[in-house]
């Protein structure tokens, strides 16, 4: 609305220079220089409205982009999901109890960050959930130069209509056929699928493929929660 005003005047101010620069009607001369001070004074103040609007748009668009590369990538399978951030979390039947540990580190960092809720608690209907355990898969050396030290990630559950819900009811699992399996570090990177978080070329990550034994959430981590389950609550 404000530069509308200003572009009114401005073209009522051009019109008036025009009459008085052709001749057209007599007026003194210190009204002609009021008008040329008003021409003067309107394009200055609508220079530097555009600018500012100019480089409001720029920096808008700088910061939407950075917080875009910064975060850890999430599995496509949770992109625009409303996913709620609290979820209940079990073990398989016999489940050692050094592995019930390291998990149970993992989900205390999870929760530290203050984005998602993780508490004991069964499966149940719509409720998000996760599923703790283990399993035994040995990776001959000729077929792979790395070992397999678990596997995580979401399930979603939808429901579309007059009523509409959603539920992840995912699983994170240790490998024990390696005892360096069980680690905090595989724990918090297998819930890390589980949650809806992907792998990650940054090192610093929880999600970076190979075992650096991380266990702090990178703030790109932290970005990446983000986007699955908004700001910190």
């Amino acid at each position: 609305m404000r530069i509308r005003t200003l572009l009114t005047w401005l073209l009522l101010f051009l019109g008036a220079t025009w009459v008085i620069k052709n001749n057209i009607v007599q007026i003194p001369d210190n009204v002609q220089q009021t008008f040329r001070n008003g021409v003067s004074r309107v394009t200055t103040n609508l220079n530097s409205i555009l600018d500012s609007n100019w480089n409001f748009n720029q920096n808008k668009t700088s910061t939407k982009k950075d917080v875009s590369d910064d975060a850890t990538p999430v599995e496509s399978i949770v992109k625009n999901k409303n996913l709620s951030n609290k979820y209940y979390y079990s073990y398989q039947a016999g489940t050692p109890d050094a592995v019930q540990n390291v998990f149970k580190r993992a989900i205390a960092t999870y929760n530290a960050a203050g984005i998602v809720k993780i508490v004991p608690g069964a499966e149940q209907g719509w409720l998000n959930h996760l599923e703790l355990g283990t399993y035994r898969k040995n990776v001959p050396l000729n077929q792979s130069r790395t070992i397999e030290l678990g596997i995580g990630g979401p399930k979603i559950m939808e429901q579309t209509g007059v009523v509409s819900r959603i539920a992840n009811h995912a699983s994170a699992k240790l490998n024990i056929y390696y005892n360096k399996a069980v680690s905090q570090a595989v724990a918090t990177h297998e819930v890390g699928h589980a949650l809806g978080l992907d792998h990650s070329q940054a090192e610093d990550s929880v999600m970076y493929p190979l075992d650096r034994e991380q266990t702090a959430l990178s703030p790109a981590d932290l970005a990446g929660l983000k986007s699955i389950y908004g700001e910190t609550k």
